[in-house]
Order: C-alpha cells, then sequence, then structure tokens
C-alpha cells in the first residue's frame, strides 16, 4: 500500500522508492529488498513498467500506477482507515472505563 500511495504521485524507480519510503521511516532491509514488492505489483497488474536510458548509460526501470493500482489503492486506504478508527474506538473505550 505504501508503495503504491508513492507511485500514486509519481512514476518512480526501485532505489528512488526505498529513498521515499525512508523519509517516512519505514525502511527496508536494503536496496534489493523493494524489487520482490514491485515485482508482486507488476505481477497483480496494479503498476505498468517501461525502461529509460539515464544520462550515465544505464538502463533504468520505471513503475507508474495504473488504473487498476489506483482502484486497489483506494480500497486498501479506506479499509485502512476504518480499522484505524475501530482500533481508536477500543482503545478509547479503556480509557473510558479507567483500564489505564
Amino acid at each position: 500500500m505504501c508503495v503504491l500511495s508513492i507511485l500514486s504521485k509519481e512514476k518512480s524507480y526501485g532505489y528512488e522508492i526505498m529513498k521515499e519510503l525512508e523519509k517516512y521511516n519505514l525502511k527496508l532491509k536494503g536496496v534489493g529488498s523493494i524489487y520482490p514488492i514491485l515485482t508482486k505489483l507488476k505481477d497483480q497488474e496494479w503498476v505498468d513498467t517501461y525502461r529509460e536510458l539515464t544520462d550515465n548509460g544505464k538502463v533504468r526501470v520505471y513503475y507508474e500506477i495504473n488504473e487498476k493500482g489506483r482502484k486497489y489503492l483506494r480500497k486498501k486506504i479506506n479499509e485502512w482507515l476504518e480499522l484505524q478508527q475501530d482500533i481508536k474506538s477500543l482503545l478509547q473505550s479503556g480509557l473510558e472505563g479507567d483500564l489505564l
């Protein structure tokens, strides 16, 4: 969900996505850790990929969220927000009962 959220803002490539995750203290084990996630997103057909030649002559694979991915992301965000609200209600009921 976090990677799709990043890609919903703009296309990106693996290392750049990893650095963006780190800005939110979401650290992966290493540079190679992002690629299984991106492969899964591609296999689920939530992102499209294309290759682009960099200035130093290397080929970089870019990932871009597609409409199917945006639909999935909206669904998952709504589920997450509902879950957050349910947990908040549960925790607040503990405060009201003076359990803490």
